[in-house]
């Protein structure tokens, strides 16, 4: 058999190594990008499943609430009915009208108790000038008693709800009787 002898050059050799040591070098960075790869890997998979929990937590307290949200207003809501349980079994056991009414007057006082707690508010209109952004006037009064633009009559009450209106006053407006009848006549027989 024959054998073939290489020569290689020292400088090559060196070259060689060089790559050699290189690749060893580049095979672990690659090692530790491919262990950082799967660790984010992880982590990713950990943060959708996160996040798919949290959107079925939200979905779930979405549905509580609109299921559960008004356990708080029935809850005040109760007293009136047992208030009007009261009067009606008041009316049962009396004939005097002053306990009926005070039946129906403390029905009332808690009733804007508990708009009150509700943020609900009435609107002031009577006596006061004429707000669009408050009042829905019905009609004009004419009248010498108060002066033009002031409310002097609330068909019916307005209601504010967290500075929103949610329903404007229904009013009459005063304005002053004219003059223009006995204007009207001194201008035509001149």
């Amino acid at each position: 058999m024959n054998k073939r002898i290489f020569f290689v050059k020292e400088e090559d050799l060196k070259n060689l190594r060089e790559i050699a040591r290189k690749f060893k070098e580049l095979e672990k960075e690659k090692k530790q990008k491919d262990e950082i790869i799967e660790e984010l890997k992880d982590k990713y998979l950990r943060i959708l499943a996160e996040l798919d929990n949290y959107r079925k937590r939200v979905e779930k307290e979405k549905k509580d609430i609109l299921k559960y949200g008004n356990e708080n207003l029935i809850l005040q809501l109760i007293p009136f009915d047992e208030i009007f349980e009261n009067v009606l079994n008041q009316i049962d056991k009396t004939t005097s009208v002053d306990i009926i009414k005070e039946g129906l007057k403390l029905l009332k006082k808690e009733f804007e108790k508990f708009l009150e707690n509700f943020g609900v508010k009435k609107i002031v209109a009577k006596g006061e000038k004429f707000n669009p952004n408050l009042h829905e006037a019905t009609g004009i009064i004419e009248t010498d008693e108060f002066e033009d633009g002031v409310v002097i009559e609330e068909e019916k009450k307005g209601y504010i709800y967290n500075d929103r209106v949610i329903r404007p006053s229904m009013v009459k407006v005063a304005k002053r009787k004219s003059n223009n009848n006995v204007e009207n006549k001194s201008t035509s027989e001149n």
